[in-house]
């Protein structure tokens, strides 16, 4: 017969499995046994479950055995140390797996050093200044063997550590862990990472008691550049991260500002419709994400997105090309020598309208003149033409479709022509 073997250093006090609230770790939020409950929980799975064990202080082996006892019309089992009762029946902790023993074991093992685990076969002796457990190896222990690095990530590489937070390779579904140990398995959703939270809440199951999108914006905001590059590249709604809430109060490093570096977000609704318009930006210049994320980043850092959204020209997708920039510029020359005066303050951006009709507008606030790349195509009379109208409406405020501005156009042709003829009225 097999049996698992997990032993630590020092001496199990006892004393501490017979009594109720036995534990010296409840003032440690680093802990996973705050409880007091695990190891009498344990006994009492394994009694239910007949399995075979012992338990070892230093050479010494501990008797654990039952008593029957009959009370108000039903029999209980009551869990004996060294012939001593205990308050423990084996009606205790009815919801615990076998994972979950298993966990409380190597938990304890781990808070006291010297954490070993092993199948063996015979020899089941105790060694001097350890304590020992050795549970037998049924289909329920050997699926917990097997699914080992499911439920304890010390064997793990990290990807990023930061504060309370650690990122390591995700599994097959989102997990979240605290000090190694698994803490919450999401039902449906894959994660892009697990999550280590060492001072994570959790309640007697050892489950996770609070949001899980909160932690992992933390997490997140803190993590390094590979972690973030690999984020990036691979965010979707499919993921939990793609579809968490990421506004929770925490403002995000200049690492994620180095990882976008030139490049712009977009979320792919306003991508997919750009494209749908016959436009074809470069997608080697854009990161594509989720919604969500997009508004988050975008509010934390400026000038990050590729989406600009105006009141009556709908979106705007940023995309530079040089072939553009140099007809701009063609046109500015232009202007300087007919003497027509550009604002000094603005600036130019080029990019994909997702209303094609659209070949320019103008941002008062932004004092910035997008232009569509489809104006590349157009003679250098249009591109003067563009560059005055929105340079005008910059000027005055105006727009394309008052009464003002149509005025406005025809006082200055009015005195430009005047002027040109040196007509004085």
């Amino acid at each position: 017969m097999k049996y698992l073997k997990i032993q630590n250093n020092g001496l199990l006090d006892i004393r501490l499995v017979a009594l109720m609230g036995g534990t010296t770790k409840s003032n440690n939020d680093y802990k996973i046994g705050q409880f007091g409950t695990g190891l009498k929980y344990t006994l009492s799975f394994l009694f239910r479950n007949n399995l075979s064990f012992k338990i070892f202080v230093g050479k010494e082996e501990v008797n654990i055995s039952t008593e029957k006892e009959l009370i108000c019309g039903e029999i209980f089992e009551i869990i004996c140390i060294n012939g001593n009762r205990t308050s423990i029946t084996t009606k205790m902790g009815e919801d615990w797996s076998a994972w979950m023993i298993v966990r409380e074991l190597w938990c304890n093992a781990l808070d006291e050093g010297g954490a070993k685990r092993e199948l063996v076969e015979g020899n089941l002796e105790g060694e001097e200044g350890t304590t020992t457990f050795f549970i037998q190896q049924d289909i329920q222990i050997k699926s917990v063997l097997k699914d080992w690095s499911k439920y304890f990530i010390h064997d793990a590489e990290v990807i990023s550590q930061n504060g309370n937070y650690k990122l390591y390779p995700a599994g097959n579904r989102l997990c979240i862990y605290k000090q190694g140990v698994l803490i919450y398995e999401h039902p449906d959703d894959k994660g892009l990472f697990s999550y280590d939270i060492a001072n994570a809440n959790i309640n007697e199951l050892r489950q996770f008691t609070e949001t899980a999108s909160m932690h992992i914006a933390y997490a997140l905001g803190s993590a390094n550049e590979t972690a973030v590059s690999y984020l990036l590249n691979n965010i979707t709604e499919d993921c939990f991260e793609g579809k968490m809430d990421f506004d929770w109060y925490r403002s995000y490093g200049e690492t994620w500002k180095n990882v976008i570096g030139n490049a712009k977000i977009i979320y792919p609704e306003v991508l997919k419709e750009i494209e749908a318009r016959g436009n074809h930006p470069d997608r080697s210049s854009l990161i594509v994400i989720p919604k969500r994320l997009h508004s988050f980043l975008s509010k934390q850092f400026d000038n990050i997105s590729a989406v600009y959204v105006a009141s009556k020209t709908g979106g705007f997708v940023e995309n530079f090309d040089e072939e553009i920039e140099n007809r701009i510029k063609q046109g500015l020359t232009i202007l300087e020598a007919c003497n027509y005066n550009m604002h000094p303050d603005l600036k130019f951006l080029y990019g994909y309208f997702e209303d094609r009709r659209t070949l320019a507008n103008v941002s008062l606030k932004e004092k910035i003149i997008r232009v569509s790349m489809a104006m590349v195509q157009k003679p250098l009379s249009d591109i003067v033409a563009m560059l005055i109208e929105e340079n005008e409406h910059f000027n005055t405020g105006m727009d394309d479709n008052t009464r003002e501005f149509q005025q406005h156009f025809i006082n200055l042709y009015t005195r430009t022509l005047l002027a040109q003829h040196q007509i004085e009225v």
